[in-house]
């Protein structure tokens, strides 16, 4: 007996086969996913197929941010895709709690067969099932379902109010041999997480805090038969050894590119898995779903005409033609960017990161969409007041991101690079003069800090603009905190981007020089 467990995760509101950028087919999209699994439970017939959606559902593309900040309304749209594609369980993801727990159950229904073990709405479950077995005779497969314990260190408060998350692994512990006591012959863990160690040495491959617990969860927990993954947005698919024998995994990547397929032979007479095995389907030669298609016919044209909306002009312009570059030395959208976060919490140093190498920057002519494709989050603008030090302590994170090579020339260093290229945790600073020494080790490499031509004073305090992402502290930036913000923005950045761009057009475009790197 053949059981198949397919997934998506991080899907980020991606269902057309598009980047929103322009109209050209993209390989990535729900559409081309929801094919692709119609055509594997075609070719699967006598076999047991089931479907997971691993959360980052609802958050992270143009259309989403149009449905929640524009057209609320349409919030219905992500239940019916979901039974469109005919999901069999669903795992909320982290970004799901971006627009506050009253829109993530508005947009995710209450029966929308959510598996939810390890997140509280004081003392009940957010929502009601923990885990589902599913009877299919001859043998019983439970899928427990478990979120990133992370999530409020990202998040504001006011979207998490009442909510709780607890430790993923110590939920597994527990609800595991509840499972095998009601029935389960085969234990499932759907994780909207991803791993903290290489699956091959048990290395760890990035800080340990709870945000990443996968290979934990396999190495500690007794009775998980396969482990479903996202998050990371890695594109995983292996047997992964454990105390408890290899157990398949899978990490389908972003955006539908990939669909998760864990294979088990099961015996049905020992009760027990013969053979294990995962891989990952890849949605692009597979073409977009028409009933996908078409449950976007009302909504797309809207977007379309909304994004298209003209609202200012850059003097030429702020295009990235060279992102390693803009990192190395700065660039213009990068210090618009700087600014207008600024601005909105009245500081005048300022941090962010340009998030991948997707972001293109923006034309002359600029529309709406240039600006929901270049800045995809629901960041909100924050400031934190810190002391000089902390501030010294930050750049030196960000000085992590460049390796000096023996040949003379720069790259991503492994610390950001490895196991995922990190882009976003690499930060450009405006309102300060500061050099790398590219030739020094680690944690030595900041020279000549000055603010308003000043040099930075160690035990003098400092306000500085982040991300209300960046301002927890996350990837690796300690020297910020929660508890140092002093004014927040109620405003999230695109609007806040769009409206000076609107009020300030037509802007000139001026490459920065305040980042200067040593490398002779």
């Amino acid at each position: 007996m053949k059981i198949y467990l397919l997934s998506t995760s991080d899907v980020h509101g991606y269902i057309a086969p598009s980047n929103f950028v322009d109209q050209q087919s993209t390989p990535f999209g729900l559409a081309r996913a929801k094919t692709l699994i119609d055509q594997f439970r075609a070719d699967h017939v006598d076999d047991i197929v089931l479907t997971i959606e691993n959360g980052d559902f609802i958050q992270g593309s143009p259309l989403t941010n149009y449905i929640a900040q524009k057209r609320t309304d349409y919030v219905g749209l992500y239940e019916k895709l979901a039974k469109i594609v005919g999901y069999d369980a669903r795992v909320l993801g982290n970004h799901e709690f971006n627009y506050g727990k009253e829109y993530t159950q508005s947009a995710i229904p209450k029966n929308a067969g959510v598996l939810d073990a390890n997140v509280f709405d004081r003392k009940a479950h957010f929502y009601a099932d923990p885990y589902k077995i599913f009877d299919f005779g001859a043998v019983k497969i439970g899928i427990l379902g478990l979120t990133t314990e992370y999530i409020p260190h990202w998040e504001s408060a006011s979207h998490l109010m009442g909510l709780t998350f607890e430790n993923p692994v110590q939920t597994a512990e527990k609800y595991v041999p509840i499972m095998k006591k009601a029935g389960a012959d085969v234990i499932v863990v759907a994780y909207h997480a991803g791993f903290e160690c290489d699956l091959d040495t048990g290395q760890a491959t990035e800080k340990i805090t709870g945000e990443n617990r996968g290979y934990e969860l396999l190495q500690k927990v007794s009775g998980i038969d396969a482990l479903i993954t996202g998050h990371q947005h890695r594109e995983l698919a292996q047997l992964v050894k454990t105390p408890f024998g290899s157990i398949p995994i899978t990490q389908p990547g972003y955006q539908a590119a990939a669909v998760g397929a864990i294979t088990l032979d099961f015996d049905p007479d020992s009760k027990n898995i013969i053979h294990r095995d995962a891989k990952l389907l890849f949605t692009a030669k597979f073409p977009a779903d028409s009933r996908i298609m078409k449950s976007l016919s009302t909504v797309q044209p809207e977007l379309d005409r909304f994004l298209d909306e003209k609202i200012g002009e850059i003097d030429p312009d702020m295009l990235i033609h060279d992102h390693f570059n803009a990192r190395l030395h700065g660039h213009p959208y990068l210090s618009l960017v700087n600014k207008v976060q600024a601005e909105a919490v009245n500081a005048d140093i300022s941090a962010n990161a340009l998030f991948s190498n997707a972001v293109l920057g923006l034309p002359h002519e600029i529309t709406r969409r240039d600006i929901a494709t270049n800045y995809l989050f629901p960041n909100t603008a924050v400031a934190e007041e810190i002391t000089g030090q902390d501030l010294l302590n930050a750049l030196e994170r960000a000085a992590e991101y460049f390796v000096l090579n023996k040949d003379g020339s720069i790259s991503v260093s492994d610390r950001f690079g490895k196991p995922i290229i990190k882009h976003y945790n690499y930060d450009y600073f405006s309102g300060i003069d500061y050099t790398f020494d590219l030739r020094q080790p680690i944690g030595s490499r900041v020279k000549d800090v000055s603010y308003h031509g000043q040099a930075i004073k160690k035990d003098q305090i400092y306000r500085i603009a982040l991300s209300n992402y960046r301002s927890s502290g996350v990837g690796g930036y300690g020297s910020y905190s929660v508890t140092k913000i002093v004014q927040s923005s109620t405003v999230d950045m695109v609007d806040l981007l769009t409206t000076y761009v609107s009020n300030n057009s037509p802007i000139q475009s001026f490459l920065p020089n305040n980042l200067k790197i040593i490398t002779k």
